[in-house]
């Protein structure tokens, strides 16, 4: 293993998921549910995903087409959101960490829905094929979308122990809205 390809690997994801749109749905989800829920959940994902551009790359896309993956991606952000602006909040720090399975999965879901096709996705097959060392890629990235996720599920906690349930995932529900909205516009066009 190479260990300036998991080097490059490390800094290009740390880099290209600063203000992605995983990082907000992540930090919205963290301030939902339990915190180790989301955090296995959007690793989970995050390494699956990692693992098939690294080894399929430029495949990918003929295996799964954008006209496909767009308007099911706008329709669980949209799903998601109405959910959390119609549900009651749970009020009891209890209710939420009982919860951390279904943070799990939504997170889990929601992500690699969200996350098919990304620019990290293209870079991470794009480093793979340069480099011919897809076990250095996968590592490097691995470990960057870790310490990004962490960062992400700590903001989300920090945030909600500040702000109100009921306010919280009013605000997660119209971050989840605007998404949907951007992926069905995206499909539209």
């Amino acid at each position: 293993m190479d260990l300036a390809v998991l080097l490059s690997s490390f800094g290009l994801v740390g880099i290209a998921e600063l203000g992605d749109k995983s990082m907000f749905a992540v930090i919205a989800l963290a301030a939902r549910y339990g915190r180790r829920g989301v955090f296995l959940g959007a690793v989970s994902a995050l390494f699956l995903l990692t693992v098939i551009a690294a080894l399929l790359g430029a495949t990918l896309s003929t295996i799964l087409d954008d006209s496909v993956i767009v308007p099911l991606a706008a329709l669980v952000f949209l799903a998601f959101g109405s959910y959390m602006l119609i549900r009651k909040a749970e009020v009891e720090e209890e209710a939420l960490l009982t919860k951390s399975s279904n943070g799990f999965l939504a997170t889990f879901s929601m992500i690699t829905l969200m996350e098919m096709g990304d620019k990290t996705q293209i870079a991470i097959f794009a480093l793979a094929a340069s480099t011919g060392d897809a076990t250095a890629v996968i590592v490097g990235a691995s470990l960057a979308f870790i310490i990004m996720v962490a960062i992400e599920v700590y903001l989300g906690h920090r945030i909600s122990a500040r702000i109100s349930p009921q306010t919280m995932q009013s605000l997660a529900g119209a971050v989840f809205l605007v998404f949907g909205l951007f992926y069905l516009i995206q499909w539209l066009l």
